[in-house]
């Protein structure tokens, strides 16, 4: 009898020898195939049938995505790329709210089919999951269209429940992008408000309390008050100057000028008249005498006598002199009283200039101690109203949009609606393949196993590759 002898050394197989052991071990390898086969089989026959509805969206840049601070202007407008834009709808698309909200809508038992046995919330859970598990949102690369798909057990089903999803989709992102914005703007609006009134009533008291109307007016008309008012005394200054100057020449020339002059003076001339009577009798007595004789002779003595007295220059001189004020005197007095009354006016007006303009720096001065504080408060004022202003403008220009909003003016359309199928998919066929690889893939690993696993020596090429020597003869293994 003939054992086989065991070695310890480690079996060397070749391809033909694994291609000829495995043959030997193929009925082994036929029946897990056909069991793991048939398991496969026995499944993919239970797999039902779906039916894939799909849509369309176009997701444009709309108002909702334009950002606008709540303070400031910083980056006002900015708006992002369609494709971010597309992602965010994707979300709110796969959101959970979402879901619930169209399981509600179409009913527990559409979304899980028929024969679903589950009540109360457990029900509506189920229909999310199954729901969650059917829908697939696809987005396309730098684009705005967001594909839709459903996978239901009835194709009416898979559609209604798109088109459901489709419509509570719209509304509740028209939630999701609910105006918050108008309220809150409204709501600072309003305090804004109220705090102007109290700044108001505070700049009220402050120039209610300074005895000032309006602060501006009053500093700006102050400023010209007092440029008018240094302005007319200097101007003061000057005609004083000028009637100080005046009314010291007047006095020069008073001091040389009489106060009374002779007005009126009567001359003696009886001498000449007494030559013109002598004359003339002396030519009356030459109408009766001769020029030789003795009367006619003693008249030219006399007039001789005269004409010498008058050749002294003594016959002629003043009989009698009226005197009286001298009127260039009388007229330098008054115009000296006028230069004096002239200037002691000026001299009064200067006093009254200047006792204006310390009222007027004394004002100033309170002014510009009170600047900081009407600064402050209006400037308070200024921004508190700047700032009504701009959320009274946000405040209309985001209901605006929220209105426009609400009644359809959307940056997203819907593209294509939902239709039944008509023809429906089913995983028997891949499942059937995949069986069929796996069973076939699990047979084969089987089959090593046995070889591998087997004691001895089981081919002749085995034994030379593992015992390094040639076999020369083989002969069948006789039964115990």
């Amino acid at each position: 009898m003939r054992t086989t002898a065991t070695v310890s050394a480690r079996p060397r197989y070749g391809l033909g020898d694994i291609i000829a052991l495995l043959w030997r071990e193929l009925w082994v390898m036929v029946l897990v195939f056909l069991a793991i086969f048939a398991i496969g089989a026995a499944f993919a026959f239970t797999m039902p049938r779906t039916y894939t509805a799909t849509a369309s969206l176009l997701v444009s840049i709309g108002q909702d995505y334009v950002y606008n601070p709540s303070v400031g202007d910083a980056a006002r407008g900015t708006t992002p790329q369609v494709g971010e834009v597309a992602q965010s709808e994707a979300a709110i698309l796969n959101s959970e709210e979402l879901k619930r909200r169209v399981v509600r809508a179409v009913g527990a038992d559409t979304v899980l089919g028929d024969g679903s046995v589950t009540t109360g919330g457990s029900a509506e859970a189920a229909a999310v999951r199954v729901l969650g598990a059917g829908l697939n949102v696809g987005l396309t690369p730098e684009s705005g269209i967001v594909q839709l798909s459903y996978q239901g057990d009835s194709p009416d089903h898979a559609a209604r429940i798109l088109n459901a999803l489709i419509e509570q989709y719209l509304i509740y992102r028209r939630e999701v992008f609910s105006d918050t914005m108008t309220p809150a703007l409204e709501g600072q609006r309003q305090r804004f408000e109220d705090r102007l009134a109290d700044a108001d009533d505070a700049y009220e008291a402050f120039l209610e309390t300074n005895d000032i109307g309006d602060f501006a007016a009053a500093r700006d008309a102050l400023s010209d008050s007092y440029q008018t008012t240094f302005a007319e005394r200097l101007t003061n200054d000057a005609a004083l100057s000028q009637a100080e100057q005046r009314l010291q020449s007047l006095r020069r020339q008073l001091g040389a000028v009489p106060a009374e002059i002779a007005l009126q003076q009567d001359l003696n001339i009886s001498a000449q008249d007494q030559i013109l009577q002598l004359r003339t009798q002396r030519e009356d007595l030459l109408s009766r005498y001769r020029e030789d004789a003795q009367p006619v002779r003693d008249i030219d003595a006399r007039i001789a006598q005269l004409q010498d007295f008058v050749g002294t220059g003594t016959a002629v001189g003043p009989k009698e002199i009226r005197t009286g004020p001298n009127p260039m005197w009388v007229e330098l007095n008054t115009e000296r009283i006028q230069a004096e009354a002239e200037r002691d006016s000026l001299i009064g007006k200067r006093a009254m200039l200047m006792s204006q303009l310390n009222d007027l720096r004394t004002r100033q001065q309170r002014l510009i101690e009170l600047e900081s504080r009407n600064a402050t408060l209006s400037g308070n004022r200024e921004v508190l109203t700047t700032s009504i202003r701009d959320f009274t403008l946000r405040e209309a220009q985001s209901r605006a949009a929220n209105e426009l909003a609400q009644n359809g003016v959307d940056n997203v359309r819907v593209v294509e609606r939902a239709t039944p199928p008509a023809r429906g998919a089913s995983l028997k066929a891949p499942i059937l393949v995949l069986a069929f690889l796996f069973a076939g893939f699990t047979a084969l690993c089987v089959g090593l196993l046995r070889i591998f696993l087997r004691p001895g020596l089981s081919t002749p090429g085995s034994a030379a590759r593992t015992l390094q020597m040639p076999v020369l003869a083989v002969a069948p293994m006789k039964a115990r």
